[in-house]
């Protein structure tokens, strides 16, 4: 985990379920054409969250190389961080290191509210010209019932050639259940995918054979 300013605790993803860590020692992998865009798909299943205490709060990390120490990409659910903190709602961070560079607060500021609730969404990076974009798509659940698009989109210029040096296991090690991790009930890794520049589209569905590559 990297020193800049998230604030929540390293609690770890203790909820993580199936295969999905086992997922987490898999590099996407093409063995004629360059990987040019990974999806993330997840779920969190909630027991009974508290809207006065905004809790719980989730912090997703998501990085296009193997470790956090360069262009790396954040997603809070039920709170925001930057410039200062806000309950309630989601925010997408775009991070070089220790340094902030954008952010953007999604449009539905509510927060979780309803008893075993269960919100999804994807996570998305691409790499295309020159720019490296992270965006959260597909996003639904009883608070927010749709959520995601352009209101949740940061892009940052990238010399990256590809997104196949993409592991898992950052995602995995570094999102966190910051606050009120006993209203949590699971939060899944349930299917990655990715695409080569060839136009193939390739997927991973947990649980995953701990032999599983995404490279085949």
């Amino acid at each position: 985990m990297t020193s800049h300013s998230k604030t929540f605790l390293r609690l770890g993803l203790a909820v993580l379920m199936g295969g999905a860590a086992v997922v987490a020692s898999a590099p996407v992998r093409a063995e004629s054409s360059r990987v040019i865009s990974v999806e993330e798909h997840w779920e969190l299943q909630l027991s009974q969250p508290d809207s006065e205490l905004s809790a719980p709060q989730v912090t997703m990390v998501m990085s296009p190389t193997s470790d956090v120490s360069g262009d790396h990409f954040l997603f809070t659910l039920n709170h925001s961080t930057v410039p200062d903190y806000q309950p309630g709602g989601m925010q997408v961070q775009a991070w070089s290191g220790d340094s902030l560079s954008q952010e953007k607060v999604g449009q539905n500021s509510a927060a979780l509210e309803n008893s075993n609730e269960t919100v999804h969404w994807t996570q998305r990076l691409s790499l295309a010209d020159g720019s490296l974009t992270f965006q959260v798509v597909d996003g639904q659940s009883e608070t927010w019932p749709t959520f995601g698009g352009d209101e949740l989109l940061v892009s940052v210029p990238s010399s990256l050639s590809g997104l196949n040096s993409y592991r898992p296991s950052v995602s995995l090690g570094e999102s966190q259940v910051g606050y009120a991790e006993n209203r949590v009930t699971s939060l899944t890794l349930t299917k990655l995918v990715w695409v080569t520049e060839d136009g193939q589209v390739h997927e991973q569905n947990a649980p995953i054979p701990i032999d599983t590559t995404l490279g085949d």
